[in-house]
């Protein structure tokens, strides 16, 4: 619990001098910030509270969108001293607003002791101190929501879960965390999720044409199967016409020995230039390309005026040049049967592998790719079908998934909204004595994804009604969850009855939890309401030097030139 709050600048003006007020001591149960008997603003009750609420973490002191840095802005940065009890120990501490960031351990005296810790890491030890267990939530997002101070704007009494601007959904969600749902349903929601996001990346990829092997409709289903059967009637025929055994190898093997055949073929070419290469050179070798004397004689015979003196002249040219180019020419005879017997050795070794795979070497290659072909185009005729399969049962768990969120949801949502409504009919009955409706929250629309409520009593919706029922509400969360307080500002009693608010006082009075109220004009109620709010004040607030820092800066004053200003904080 929170067990004393101190700050240098909260103070009384007493015959013109500031008086510190000390430590304010807190109890276990109701805790009171009482303002005047004229129910004067502008005195500190709110800002008060919101101090409270900086001791557990908040925010608000300083950035309430209604009275946002006033208190800096006119008293100058401070700090705020504070310890918890947590059993029979105290924990002291301090949080300055010029680093509100970070709040420091203390000892009894409040001296700093080591270094500050993040304000986060604070919330979070407050988590723990308070042993909360069910709770799936931050500590923040747990106390928050039901300190409803002015400035906050958390105090519509017809949306009890509204904070600020956020979502119905996300106020919803918040409910469900602090009651120790959410974890289920977020099983089934993230399960969804992550099926509709496949979903989504399969779809787009598919339409963008990223994804090819995926029909996109019925329509191409069809006739992606009425092309399927052409195909492998055409298939089948051309088996039938080769070799029918061929059928049983499958695609891989065929490529694979099309791609043989095609070495093979390279090679075939390769090997028969080599061979005519190597028959030029040998003819050179053996008979020569010069002419003979029979040749020479027989040319006389057609040419009797020939000048065959000159004509053996370069026959004998020849022969010599022959007899020097032998050497060579037999070198590359070598050479050429060697790269002969090359291809003619790997040509060997490709036909066997071929035939390890099970197709003859006869087979012709142009066979081959046009199986390979109607195969190919048929197994990716068959992935495009078996892919628009694949999506339409992907968008049916998507569904189903969907659909079991959306269950697991509205049957938490019904159980929560059962829980509040069954002790917010305790509490008005108790208010009452059963003679009136209590009011009830309804959850909607928790199939569709976003989910809504509706709050209050359709029998009664007068103001002062809806705003018992907003502290019924907090009371019934207050006692069916592990919220260790909440905070009522004094604008939430303005209009309630006398009687709903001496048994709302008995109520926070048995909470058994610590609750902070401010609350004004005490002494216009009755006399348990008077004496209840009055025995449990924790500080009393005034007007003329009784305010919270001990002056208003809400009040007009005159400044050294003697013109008058005002200025009006919002508390």
């Amino acid at each position: 619990m929170l067990y004393e709050i101190e700050c240098d600048q909260f103070a009384e003006t007493i015959n013109g001098q500031r008086v510190p007020r000390g430590r304010i001591r807190f109890r276990p149960g109701l805790n009171t910030v009482l303002g005047d008997k004229q129910g004067e603003n502008s005195i500190g009750k709110s800002t008060f509270l919101l101090a409270v609420d900086f001791c557990f973490g908040g925010g608000d002191y300083l950035d309430s969108e209604k009275i946002k840095n006033n208190v800096v802005k006119f008293v100058g940065n401070h700090v705020i001293k504070f310890a918890f009890k947590f059993g029979e120990r105290i924990e002291y501490y301090s949080r300055s607003t010029l680093d509100p960031n970070h709040v420091s351990k203390c000892d009894e005296n409040y001296n700093e002791i080591g270094d500050p810790i993040s304000v986060n890491d604070f919330q979070d030890h407050l988590f723990a101190a308070y042993q909360i267990q069910t709770a799936q939530c931050s500590w923040r997002s747990l106390v928050g929501r039901f300190a409803r101070i002015y400035g906050r704007h958390n105090y519509s009494e017809e949306f009890p879960l509204q904070y600020g601007k956020e979502p119905d959904a996300d106020a919803i969600k918040a409910l469900e965390q602090i009651y120790g749902v959410y974890d289920l349903v977020k099983e089934y929601e993230d399960f969804y999720k992550e099926k509709n996001k496949r979903k989504t990346v399969r779809t787009t990829a598919t339409n963008l044409g990223e994804i090819v092997t995926v029909a996109r409709t019925k329509k191409q289903v069809k006739d992606n199967t009425k092309e399927i059967e052409e195909l492998e009637k055409k298939l089948e025929e051309l088996l039938n016409s080769e070799d029918s055994s061929l059928a049983e190898k499958n695609t891989a093997q065929l490529d694979k020995a099309a791609e043989i055949k095609g070495q093979i073929t390279v090679l075939k070419r390769r090997r028969t230039r080599f061979v005519s290469q190597l028959n030029a050179v040998k003819a050179n070798l053996e008979e020569g390309l010069t002419p003979t004397s029979d040749d020479i004689q027989d040319l006389k015979e057609f040419f009797p005026d020939a000048d065959i003196a000159k004509l053996e002249t370069i026959e004998h040219f020849h022969k010599k040049m022959q007899t020097i180019l032998t050497d060579e020419m037999s070198e590359e005879v070598e050479r050429l049967e060697a790269l002969i017997a090359e291809s003619t050795k790997e040509m060997q070794r490709l036909e066997e592998e071929q035939r390890k795979l099970g197709v003859p070497t006869h087979v012709s290659k142009k066979f081959l790719d046009e199986t390979v072909r109607l195969r190919s185009r048929i197994n990716f005729l068959k992935m495009q079908n078996e892919g628009y399969d694949e999506s339409q049962k992907l968008a049916n768990e998507t569904k189903d998934a969907k659909t079991r969120m959306e269950d697991a949801r509205k049957s938490q949502l019904d159980t929560v909204q059962t829980i509040i409504n069954q002790e917010m009919v305790r509490m008005n009955d108790f208010i009452y004595d059963g003679k009136q409706y209590a009011p009830e929250i309804k959850f909607s629309d928790a199939k569709n994804g976003n989910p809504k409520y509706t709050f209050g009593c359709e029998w009664n919706s007068g103001t002062g009604e809806n705003y018992k029922n907003l502290i019924i509400f907090d009371l019934s969360v207050f006692k069916t969850t592990e919220l260790p307080f909440i905070v009522h500002d004094s604008l939430i009693f303005k209009n309630i009855a006398d009687l709903p608010i001496d048994k709302i006082m008995q109520l926070y009075v048995n909470s058994g939890k610590q609750v902070f109220i401010s609350f004004d004009k005490h002494k216009a109620f009755t006399e348990y309401t008077a004496k209840t709010v009055y025995d449990t004040r924790v500080i009393e607030l005034h007007s003329d030097g009784g305010e919270l820092f001990g002056w208003s800066w809400a009040k007009k004053t005159e400044n050294e030139s003697g013109e008058v200003s005002s200025e009006d904080d919002g508390k």
